[in-house]
């Protein structure tokens, strides 16, 4: 059965496994439909899988929330993840969740120092502030976003984690962040709204604070994303490639340095 499993290559590539539920990404040439042996499969060979999912590759609505169909298992969404240490209750239907970010919320926690203001512009369920409060011990990280469900579990994982610096708060950043003191570094994962929340972020960052920008670049062939991401916003110190969105569409992250 394992062999079968790994015979599959395409759809393994495409195998997330958050807390004890599996996620499929749809290719383009499938239906749901075509995936819900390769999900029995799944759930008879590793016994700590209850539930598997399929994700299509889509992003929508103010939420930033995929299209995900149910395959075969206990029909929940609901899980703990684990991520550096950490644990996140959430349900991944009702709020943004990206394995693919795993590496840039170690990144930025790693760069949070002791008794930092820090303002997380969109916050999810908590990833990027609860990380950055258990590594860096900050003074405080205001942590807005306009999802309730998002609100809610950011909530949960506060205590989950005893991240007693996180300071969830619910509504739009672009409102919230003028009732804030000002920061010594924002964090802002948004990509589609990367130009306004630059804007905003210029008005609250501290001089000599940082801002941990992530935008969408197009290319054209030989273009490097990077280099136009950070010749764009003064202050780019670094740069790198989250994922790609598709052949000429990249999410880059910038880290900038405000002067």
């Amino acid at each position: 059965m394992i062999k079968r499993l790994q015979n599959q290559q395409d759809i393994w590539k495409r195998i997330e496994i958050v807390g004890d539920i599996v996620i499929i990404g749809i290719p383009f040439n499938k239906r749901s439909e075509d995936l819900i042996e390769i999900a029995n499969e799944i759930l008879l060979t590793f016994p700590y899988i209850k539930s598997v999912w399929g994700r299509y590759r889509d992003v929508s609505g103010t939420y930033r929330l995929s299209t995900y169909v149910y395959l075969a298992g206990e029909k929940r969404s609901e899980t703990i993840y684990k991520e550096h240490k950490c644990r996140y209750f959430l349900d991944f239907t009702k709020v943004f969740f990206s394995e693919k970010l795993s590496y840039e919320h170690l990144r930025v926690a790693r760069q949070v120092k002791r008794g930092e203001i820090i303002i997380n512009m969109f916050a999810g369920f908590g990833p990027f502030s609860i990380l950055s409060a258990v590594l860096g011990k900050p003074k405080v990280i205001y942590s807005i976003d306009a999802n309730p469900y998002a609100y809610y579990y950011m909530m949960v994982n506060v205590e989950l984690n005893r991240a007693y610096e996180v300071l969830p708060m619910y509504g739009d950043a672009f409102k919230r962040v003028y009732d804030l003191e000002d920061a010594d570094r924002i964090i802002a994962p948004l990509p589609e709204l990367a130009d306004k929340a630059y804007e905003v972020a210029l008005q609250k960052v501290k001089k000599g604070g940082t801002i941990h920008l992530y935008t969408e670049v197009e290319t054209n062939r030989g273009e490097d994303p990077v280099g136009i991401a950070m010749n764009k916003y003064k202050g780019s110190y670094f740069g790198r490639i989250v994922r790609s969105v598709n052949p000429h569409k990249y999410h880059v992250v910038v880290d900038i340095k405000v002067t």
